[in-house]
Formats: C-alpha cells, structure tokens, sequence
C-alpha cells in the first residue's frame, strides 16, 4: 500500500519537473541575455525607435519582443509600412555579414549596433533634423550601455519635435506608403511666392537706363563747359557793349544753371 501510494507522487513530482525545465532553460540570468535574446532587445528598441521618430507610435503594438525569439520578431516587422524589416532588418542581420570573423556575443552584438546606428544616420532627413539627430544619439547610447551591462534598455521616444512623417530609414523621397490624410506632427509647407514676370524683365531693363541717363547728363554737361569756355574765348568783352556783356553772362549762368540740373526720373 505504501508503494502505491509512493509511485503516483513520484511520478507527479517527475512530470512537474520536467514540465518546469524548458521555463528554467529559457530564463537566463539577468545581466547574461543568450545572443538571440540581446538581439531581440537591440532590433525591439531599434524599432520602437523608429515608430515614435516617423509619429507612427501606434505601430509598437505589433512588435513581438516576448521571449528572445528572433524569427517571431522579425516576422513581426514585416508588414510594418516604414519599411524596418526590408530597408533595415535584412541587409543587417538577414545577411549577417557584420558578424564573420567574430567569435565573441560582445563583439557581435557591438558590430550590430555599429550597423543599425550608421544606417539611420546616414538618412539626407535626419541630418537635416537637429531634434532627430539627438533622439538617435540617445538611441545609441542605450543599445551601447546594453551591449555592456546585459540590462534591457528602456523605450528611446524622441523629443515632440523631432516627431516626422517621413521615411526615417531613407528620406522622404522614398516613402513606402503615403496616406491621402496629412500626419499628426507634419510640419506646414511653405509657401513659395513666385517673382511676377514682368518684374523680372523690367527691373534691368530699369537699372540699365538709369546707368545711361547718368552717363548722358555727365556727357552733356561735359560738352556744354566745353561750348561756354569756347563762347568766352570768341568773345572779346573789350568790343562788346555793356548791356551785350550781361546778356552774354546772363547766357552763361543759364546755360550753367541747365548744366547742374539733375536729369528728371522716368516714371
């Protein structure tokens, strides 16, 4: 009787353990992620990341960050709009190329971080964006600070402006999808007003005639001295009469008067 009622404990105590093993074989101790579990980490924070940069939070619902499954995470990027999964995730760690050659989890995961950082930098947008260029920094700094202490890293949200629409991997000019509706945080085109055409005709047509009226009046003036130095030199005031004396200076000071006068603008 006794045995019978040892053997079914002994059999519920063996299947409760093994049924407690896988659970204890996937917990690895904090601080000690596997490389597939620091890996998940670094594309979850990557791509939570990007979702908040484009103003596209919602998206980070979908992601499958659970359980250091890397093939669940990444078919979780797939549908993704911005692209993550095929303009990010698969030259990346689809290839694998950054890995070759490196025999450490440390050396790997740095080199994976180095990749994901360079390219989201290297998007023409970003660099134009202060605000994104900090959000990416501070990005860097976590998956850096995880690669070395093993803790997850927290959620990277940027600051409200660095917030953009845009593809984030590429630049605007190469959105996947774009909606009809305008997105929360897009910044409000400016308006390009256009120089009238024939302001850009007449005005150096304008300038032009101004430089040759002054040249003119300079010629003018300068062929008139001329004439009035002349008039004296014929005239002699030793032959001529009072009153033809102050009707000739009379001439001169006229002549003269016409000679300073500035030329009246055209309209």
């Amino acid at each position: 009787m006794q045995t019978l009622v040892a053997g079914p404990w002994r059999w519920a105590l063996l299947v409760a353990a093994l049924l407690a093993a896988p659970a204890a074989h996937a917990q690895t101790p904090l601080g000690q992620p596997s490389l597939d579990e620091a890996k998940v980490q670094i594309w979850c924070a990557t791509a939570r990341y990007v979702y908040a940069d484009a103003g596209r939070p919602q998206l980070q619902g979908t992601l499958r960050c659970e359980g250091g499954n890397l093939n669940a995470l990444a078919a979780s990027l797939r549908p993704d709009s911005l692209r993550i999964y095929s303009v990010l995730y698969t030259p990346i760690e689809g290839k694998g190329k950054i890995y070759k050659g490196l025999k450490t989890n440390s050396a790997r995961l740095t080199a994976l971080v180095r990749a994901i950082i360079g390219k989201l930098r290297a998007s023409p947008a970003r660099q134009r964006a202060p605000a994104r260029l900090a959000g990416l920094q501070t990005l860097e700094k976590k998956l850096t600070d995880y690669v070395q202490t093993g803790l997850p890293p927290a959620d990277v949200a940027p600051a409200p402006e660095a917030a953009h629409p845009a593809d984030p991997l590429t630049g605007p000019a190469e959105v996947a999808e774009a909606g009809p509706a305008a997105t929360p945080g897009r910044p409000t085109p400016a308006v390009v007003t256009k120089e009238p055409l024939l302001d850009r005709i007449f005005a150096p047509l304008a300038l032009i005639f101004s430089l040759l009226s002054l040249v003119l009046y300079a010629l003018l003036r300068a062929s008139l001295s001329r004439t009035l130095r002349e008039l004296r030199r014929a005239a002699n005031p030793r032959e001529l009469t009072a009153a033809q004396r102050q009707q000739l200076e009379a001439i001169v000071a006229e002549r003269l008067a016409e000679a300073q006068r500035p030329p009246t603008p055209d309209a």
